[in-house]
């Protein structure tokens, strides 16, 4: 089976990160994100992935070329102008020749379940299209599928209020498609969320929700994408420094990834943290709960705390970054606490 991977979007939720670098290969445990949804369909039985690849990815072309990588078959089909995801479709399986039954997988999703037991349903249940579905204590972020007692799904509630969701399953970006369904997604950049799938399920077309067991992550957004790589990197098997990072002796680093290159002088502490690659802290620097692009350099005696920083960019000495602070690449960062 082919799974078509939606790579095509801007990134524009994780920015500044994406500012330099597709969001596909952001790091997760000193791996790029993608790397990881290559392992699930090779574990899955895919035998290509086919990327729907946006304008101005050139990163993502270099870094995955066509042919075969951590096991399965990569192809490129480049969209010349925005598609969205029905027109991403649509355009994947005609340029690539996809044919039968395929599985759509939007690209900024970390996901690891058993597709098998997916699959097996979606054709017992003899189904149009299968949503996979992630149960959330808070689903309000997300789009969320009702389904009857039967699993079939009878609606879709977009982003719904702060404890008003109709339902606690939010859709997890992994879609079965029945071949016949590519004929029926509107022509033009339309969204299958918001077009194909409610009028599937308004015309009584069988649309199963699988809620399936498992990891799910949306690696969209900063903080779903640092809760992420801070809950992996506890894991045996998951690397939290890369070998060519340098760490003095007496600095202290806990919960956190540490990239290729990277150099943190003496003193400092970092705490559930993602340092990308060629990065330096400086001496008695303290990092907690932040994202550090590459090539960024933290001053000594510094302080940055639930922050972005860019690719390339400055934190003074002694300056002090607060929560909720975005540091736009290769810029430097001054101020200090006033207290």
């Amino acid at each position: 089976m082919d799974a078509i991977v939606l790579v095509g979007g801007q990134g524009t939720r994780l920015r500044p990160l994406t500012s330099t670098r597709h969001k596909s290969l952001v790091p997760v445990c000193n791996r790029p994100a993608i790397a990881y949804l290559f392992d699930w369909l090779e574990r899955s039985g895919f035998e290509r992935a086919v990327l729907a690849i946006g304008q101005d990815n050139e990163d993502l072309v270099e870094a995955y070329p066509p042919g075969r990588t951590q096991g399965i078959e990569i192809a490129h089909v480049i969209e010349r102008e925005r598609l969205e995801s029905g027109g991403a479709i649509r355009n994947a399986v005609q340029a690539a020749g996809v044919e039968g039954r395929f599985t759509v997988l939007n690209g900024d999703v970390f996901v690891d379940f058993e597709f098998e037991r997916a699959l097996e349903a979606h054709i017992a249940r003899e189904a149009d299209l299968t949503l996979a579905l992630y149960e959330m204590d808070e689903p309000s972020q997300f789009g969320v599928a009702v389904c009857d007692g039967d699993g079939m799904v009878t609606g879709f509630v977009e982003k719904p209020p702060m404890g008003m969701a109709p339902s606690n399953l939010v859709n997890a970006g992994v879609w079965i498609f029945e071949p016949r369904l590519v004929d029926e997604i509107p022509l033009g950049a339309v969204r299958v969320e918001e077009t194909l799938f409610p009028s599937l399920v308004a015309r009584g077309r069988r649309v199963l929700g699988y809620q399936f067991e498992g990891t799910w992550a949306d690696i969209g957004h900063p903080a779903r994408y640092l809760a992420l790589n801070q809950a992996l990197v506890e894991r045996p098997g998951h690397a939290g420094n890369a070998p060519g990072a340098h760490l003095a002796d007496d600095c202290v680093v806990k919960g956190s990834s540490i990239g290729e290159g990277c150099r943190v002088d003496s003193r400092a502490c970092i705490t559930g943290s993602i340092l990308w690659e060629r990065v330096v802290v400086g001496e008695g620097a303290s990092i907690s709960d932040s994202i550090i692009a590459d090539c960024a350099s933290i001053g000594a005696g510094a302080t940055v705390t639930g922050a972005v920083v860019g690719s390339g960019a400055t934190v003074a000495e002694g300056a002090v970054v607060p929560r909720g602070t975005s540091v736009e690449p290769n810029s430097s960062y001054h101020a200090k606490d006033d207290h």
